[in-house]
């Protein structure tokens, strides 16, 4: 009896494990939900308000003539813009691969769609672990997946921020007038292309990498104290030895990767083209060049989400910016231009990266299956 009752104790603590388990997946489960739920608000309200300023500003804004403009676009338009959206994605795929040794094309569009789309719910660097455990995943070392991670930010970024130095000749080429509103979103993204001059010219060489990094290293350290992990190691030091690293490994990539981002850019741009020209925007009252500078201008506004996927920013500022050019007489197709953007470069994204999500994870099943047989 006794040899049992000891059994018995000893498979009791299994059994409470076992009770426990499932009451903190549920409740994982149902944290999970409500933080989306939350970030659903957030976009739901931040979109809100982005109407409710637009009208604000332009007084014949209507959302019946709004819906009139989209419903106007034929079949041929709707293809025109899906195939526009297929090879901005294939775009992407490549600037995605291009950064990892032999990685086909189409794990780089996985690698793109789904963690874009956790990005287009969840402000901020969301989308970088799922990007490693993606590379990770597919047999890359962890360091390799780390600098390859890195190098995607910096390409993506370093092109928001180099896109408003090229929109100050558009402005020129052009003829827009810079004043009022437009002025502040200006000032705005000029501020920020300087800043990628003065990051570009500190990493140009090891001795200046060094000189930023010891400069920083009080602020480096102490926001390192605030989350609880020490120092180990001076910023300056880290950063020269991340350079070199990096510098080495895109050695023989950073052509592509720089080959792709430019190919990928301009398929965006001409994604918000081929909107405004199909509901209605004349080449005569609203140029090429004129759409290219404000696209240019927020890309490098909305570099740093403040909301999931910048919604309402991304709208206030290009219906603010291209209306006035166009002219107050366009408000409504220029709004419907810009939903059908944003439609094909954000709202569609976030199904098709839960797909890519779920094809990475059945892959990866499929490949986990033999290795532990």
């Amino acid at each position: 009896m006794g040899s049992v009752a000891g059994v018995n104790d000893r498979h009791q603590p299994i059994a409470d494990d076992a009770a426990i388990e499932p009451t903190d997946a549920g409740s994982g489960r149902r944290r999970t939900i409500v933080r989306i739920g939350i970030r659903v608000v957030v976009v739901v309200a931040a979109i809100g308000i982005a109407g409710y300023v637009l009208v604000g500003i332009f007084e014949d804004l209507d959302l019946d003539q709004i819906r009139e403009a989209m419903a106007r676009l034929s079949d041929a338009e709707w293809i025109a813009l899906t195939m526009g959206w297929v090879i901005w994605i294939g775009a992407q795929g490549l600037q995605t691969a291009s950064l990892i040794s032999d990685l086909p094309a189409r794990r780089g569009v996985l690698a793109f769609l789904g963690p874009t789309a956790v990005a287009s719910v969840i402000p901020g660097p969301s989308d970088l672990p799922v990007r490693f455990s993606m590379y990770q995943s597919w047999g890359t070392s962890s360091d390799d997946a780390a600098t390859a991670v890195a190098a995607s930010g910096i390409f993506s970024v370093g092109s928001q921020l180099v896109l408003p130095a090229f929109a100050g000749v558009a402005i020129a080429v052009s003829g827009i007038q810079v004043d009022g509103f437009f002025s502040v979103i200006v000032a705005a993204t000029l501020v920020l292309a300087a800043l990628v001059v003065v990051v570009a010219v500190a990493l140009g060489s090891e001795r200046r990498t060094r000189w930023v990094g010891d400069r920083l290293d009080p602020i480096w350290r102490r926001v390192r104290s605030l989350v609880r992990r020490g120092p180990d190691d001076d910023l300056g030091s880290l950063a020269v030895r991340q350079r070199a690293r990096s510098f080495d490994y895109l050695s023989d990539k950073w052509l592509g990767t720089t080959g792709a981002t430019a190919l990928a850019t301009a398929v965006k741009c001409a994604l918000l083209i081929m909107a405004l020209r199909f509901v209605g925007i004349p080449e005569a009252d609203l140029g090429w060049s004129a759409i290219f500078a404000v696209y240019a201008l927020v890309a490098g506004l909305t570099v740093v989400p403040i909301t999931p996927g910048s919604a309402g920013v991304a709208e206030i500022a290009l219906v603010g910016m291209l209306t006035p050019i166009a002219g107050n007489q366009y408000v409504n197709e220029v709004a419907a231009g810009v939903v059908l953007y944003r439609l094909m470069t954000w709202i569609l994204v976030i199904p098709a990266g839960l797909i890519a999500l779920a094809v990475w994870r059945q892959g990866t099943r499929r490949t986990m299956v033999p290795d532990a047989t």
